[in-house]
């Protein structure tokens, strides 16, 4: 039984540590995008900046009776975005060798929660099985007592369901609550339950504060979606709400 227990905490440790890599690097790969996305906005400015130039330089030209001859070789002079074009390879190959790393990662993770976990979980006994709903309204309550700056609204119900916890679902909620609060910032959460005796539905309706950046707002979207297990899925990706629900059978 040691034995067990050893391996049991050893798995689990090396699952954290994949877990901990994996959001590492989707965070490095957002910074990377972010100094992609302002490298890009640059070049774009001054590629813009000579067009303007070059098109003031032809108004003139038609329209002044002043000679133009000193502007017309400035004229042909391209911009240089050498060193920003540069940076932009340099960023692009970054973020692949980043999606790289968490595509990795993520097949270990996968294959520990299909190799290990899910046999694991099989071969519980009765006693060691969870009813999802108490334990669920704990979670709930946990994550108001951390975080009482986040309005978190909900009905407890005792409605009864044979539905049972599973580590795929504690993994889904923590990605969705860390993800939430602490990449996008909400300051409401309303949890609706639909529950019957075979299956429950979770809805989380969010209020995310006013994002800074939209773009990144809508990319943030296919972070989280990488991060979420198979019980989970993002119904609505709004600036002024957010709809995740998660079933359960």
């Amino acid at each position: 039984m040691e034995k067990k227990m050893d391996k049991d905490n050893l798995i689990n440790q090396i699952y954290d540590y994949l877990t901990q890599e994996v959001s590492e690097h989707y965070k490095t790969k957002e910074l990377l995008s972010r100094e992609l996305y302002q490298d890009q906005k640059e070049k774009d400015r001054k590629v813009k900046d000579v067009s303007d130039q070059n098109r003031i330089y032809q108004i003139r030209k038609v329209f002044s009776p002043l000679d133009f001859e000193e502007e017309t070789k400035k004229e042909d002079n391209m911009v240089d975005t050498s060193k920003l074009d540069a940076r932009i390879r340099s960023r692009k190959k970054e973020i692949q060798e980043e999606e790289d790393k968490i595509h990795m990662l993520s097949g270990y993770l996968k294959g520990l929660e299909e190799n290990y976990f899910v046999s694991s979980t099989g071969n519980q006994s009765e006693d060691e099985s969870i009813p999802f709903l108490p334990a669920f309204w704990k979670l709930i309550e946990h994550v108001k007592a951390v975080h009482p700056d986040v309005r978190i609204n909900y009905k407890k119900t005792d409605d009864l369901s044979d539905v049972l916890l599973h580590l795929s679902f504690l993994k889904g909620f923590y990605a969705v609550i860390r993800f939430m609060l602490y990449e996008i910032g909400v300051y409401v959460i309303n949890i609706e339950t639909y529950i019957d005796e075979d299956k429950t539905l979770i809805r989380f309706q969010m209020k995310p504060k006013i994002p800074g950046d939209i773009s990144l707002f809508k990319n943030k979207k296919y972070t989280l979606d990488k991060e979420l297990t198979k019980e989970f899925s993002i119904v609505r990706w709004k600036t002024n709400s957010v709809i995740i629900q998660a079933l359960m059978k």
